[in-house]
């Protein structure tokens, strides 16, 4: 096992983050293994667009996260190949938004977290916002130590569902895997019903491929995009569509005008997943699907605003309609003082060309295109 030894001279200067912009001393976590010395740190970053930001770094990864923007997690670098695994819009910078701000005119990409809805819906008497009250938040951050692993907790007071969010990164020494713990309590006087969805939004190319396990896809019948004429519902990963059969795993040209939105249901497993063939490095999510038991697919390839971009997105439901989400027995529900807790693994890896499962530790399995 490795021995980790905290630099607590560091870390006891300004442990707390605030919303008050202070200068922060990194923490530093020393890993050794075999006579190899690893590191992560924890610290203030250059300001992006206005907005403080932090740091979290180690050999292989580097993240940067945004507490003023709904602890966005703003871009997470793969050193070894100077590669930026997220996808940030050119043409909207991250800012600080009001409640209810349009989601799809302020999106600057990302990985948000929705919740508890995502069309904006009155629901038991409150007005929830477009794509939920998580992602216009400001949230309080503070370094923590979870099992000997230091990280970054943050946390928020949802407005209008009185729920609090939390979640911790924690970036593995030496590898380059990142594991989100996710914390969710109703603090209101009634029985919720919520959506959770993960909104990583990838950076692609006609290079790329796109991983799910085996699953069923719902195609979403008010927002056809491309996809139009192919059957409500088909087996990954092929779509006909009319004269012809799409294999979804294959990324378009981002001049090839194409949208894609769907649901994928009965997953067989929990993860999914991009690869750049071009460089060999994939990208994936593992969750557990007892939590997350859907995965939407939102991508656009020059279709929609003129943008290139997928995101893959684990959901605790379907569809995005919240009324039609709880009609049809989909959506979550937590009681008064209740509270969901669940962790996702992000995880990079060289020398693959397709990607055919995560496991427990965050390893990729190949697919099966060599």
């Amino acid at each position: 096992m490795p021995l980790y030894v905290l630099k607590t001279n560091l870390f006891f200067l300004n442990r707390r983050f605030g919303c008050e912009n202070v200068g922060l001393a990194p923490a530093i976590l020393s890993a050794g293994r075999g006579g190899l010395m690893s590191k992560v740190t924890i610290q203030s970053g250059a300001v992006v667009h206005g907005l403080r930001a932090i740091e979290i770094e180690n050999e292989a990864l580097r993240l940067v996260v945004l507490p003023e923007a709904g602890a966005k997690l703003w871009q997470i670098h793969y050193k070894p190949l100077a590669a930026d695994l997220l996808w940030n819009n050119p043409g909207i910078p991250p800012t600080r938004q009001p409640l209810y701000a349009s989601y799809d005119d302020t999106w600057s990409g990302g990985w948000d977290e929705l919740f508890p809805n995502d069309e904006a819906v009155e629901l038991l008497g409150y007005g929830l916002p477009d794509h939920g009250e998580l992602w216009t938040g400001e949230w309080q951050a503070e370094r923590v130590d979870v099992g000997g692993t230091r990280g970054l907790h943050l946390w928020f007071e949802s407005p209008v569902s009185r729920f609090r969010a939390e979640k911790t990164l924690l970036l593995q020494p030496g590898r380059a895997v990142l594991e989100v713990k996710y914390k969710l309590t109703n603090q209101g006087p009634e029985e919720f019903p919520f959506l959770l969805k993960l909104h990583p939004a990838f950076a692609v190319s006609a290079n790329h491929r796109i991983d799910f396990p085996s699953m069923t896809v719902l195609r979403e019948p008010e927002f056809a995009g491309t996809l139009e004429g192919a059957p409500l519902t088909f087996a990954w990963p092929y779509a006909h569509v009319r004269d012809s059969t799409l294999d979804m795993r294959r990324v378009p040209d981002e001049n090839s005008g194409a949208v894609h939105f769907f649901y994928g249901t009965e997953l067989a497993a929990g993860w999914c997943g991009v690869t750049n063939r071009a460089n060999k490095l994939a990208a994936a999510l593992r969750f557990d699907p007892e939590v997350f038991s859907s995965c939407w697919l939102f991508a656009t390839h020059g279709g929609w605003r003129g943008l290139n971009v997928a995101v893959l997105e684990p959901a605790t439901g379907y569809p995005y309609k919240m009324q039609s989400m709880i009609d049809d027995g989909h959506a979550r529900m937590l009681a008064p003082g209740q509270t969901l807790e669940t962790s996702v693994l992000f995880s990079v890896q060289e020398e693959l060309s397709s990607i055919g499962g995560v496991e427990e530790d965050g390893t990729i399995l190949a697919g099966d295109e060599a």
